[in-house]
């Protein structure tokens, strides 16, 4: 069961504030299930599923990285690749997170 709500997921992703609130739902579920695979201290579940379902919706909705006025130009982030995570700044967080709860790689004492 999910511990993020839709009102959180949009209150840090304003880019999603069109969406019904069943598309919502549907990312955190998601983003849920993805987290599965992951391993982190419980006391950021709920931060981590707010973001990786910020991150999944702005991947299909994404913001744009560059807007012209002029004759209007919208460029938009690209979707390939297998470091999903670094094209959004919600996946970024989300890597942040996962990072700090793994700790560093190794610890060396003299």
């Amino acid at each position: 069961m999910a511990l993020t709500t839709v009102a959180k997921v949009r209150g840090i992703a304003s880019n999603l504030s069109s969406l019904e609130d069943s598309t919502i739902e549907m990312y955190i579920d998601d983003a849920v299930l993805e987290l599965e695979d992951f391993r982190y201290d419980e006391k950021y579940q709920e931060k981590l599923e707010r973001y990786m379902a910020a991150h999944l919706g702005t991947l299909d909705k994404p913001k744009p990285t560059d807007k012209m006025l002029g004759p209007m130009r919208n460029m938009y982030p690209n979707r390939t690749g297998q470091e999903e995570l670094k094209l959004t700044e919600y996946g970024k967080e989300v890597l942040r997170i996962l990072r700090k709860c793994n700790g560093p790689a190794m610890v060396v004492f003299s």
